[in-house]
């Protein structure tokens, strides 16, 4: 997937170069990311744990007309986030998500100002343990899923940001697996998988060239 999108975003500058009409800006807005971890029951007793996480963030994006009912465009993450268990867990570890990057379509609703997204988002993920006792044996190594989107967009008065755009979206994440090792006496070993979806509110600005 990591290469589909690398060719997919050179295609995009491609275009651009082209002269296709398009636009490029800057988003900033909050997300919230949920998720709920399994305990795989071959490998000890079934739990289940669930919980969520907001924070901020912002991203740039590309976009080019395809036709003249849709836009292409492609969305970048540059910021990295780290998401750290409780320290009190004795399976206490933190995971990394960086390069964030969604594909994606965009149609209008007819002469309106309200829009349609859909796309697909990747990230790389790696996880590290913080407890001397645990060993980390094997993990997801990319979060992906596909991406839904609505939102409005209006003129812009300011000369060099002509467009400015208030979205909403949702990702939801394909299914997460992790196995870990307990050195602490028993040597026991676990195996969970876990779902996560993440859902936005932005505010983009752009230039339309």
């Amino acid at each position: 997937m990591k290469k589909i999108i690398t060719i997919l975003f050179g295609s995009l500058l491609f275009i651009s170069a082209a002269n296709a009409a398009g636009m490029i800006g800057i988003k900033g807005g909050i997300g919230t990311l949920e998720g709920e971890r399994t305990q795989d029951t071959s490998h000890g007793t079934a739990t289940k744990a669930s919980g969520s996480i907001d924070n901020e963030y912002a991203s740039i994006f590309l976009e080019v007309e395809a036709g003249s009912m849709v836009s292409l465009g492609l969305e970048y993450v540059p910021l990295e986030a780290k998401i750290d268990t409780e320290d009190t867990t004795n399976t206490d570890s933190m995971a990394t998500v960086k390069d964030f990057k969604t594909i994606y379509a965009l149609v209008p609703f007819g002469s309106t100002p309200v829009y349609g997204k859909i796309g697909y988002s990747h990230a790389d993920l790696s996880v590290k343990t913080n407890y001397d006792a645990t060993t980390i044996n094997s993990a997801s190594d990319t979060l992906e899923g596909p991406m839904l989107g609505i939102g409005v967009q209006f003129d812009n008065v300011l000369p060099f940001l002509d467009v400015v755009r208030i979205e909403g979206n949702y990702h939801q994440f394909d299914e997460l697996n992790i196995t870990t090792t307990n050195t602490n006496g028993t040597a026991q070993t676990t195996a969970k998988k876990g779902e996560a979806d993440l859902m936005t509110l932005s505010i983009s600005l752009a230039k339309s060239f």
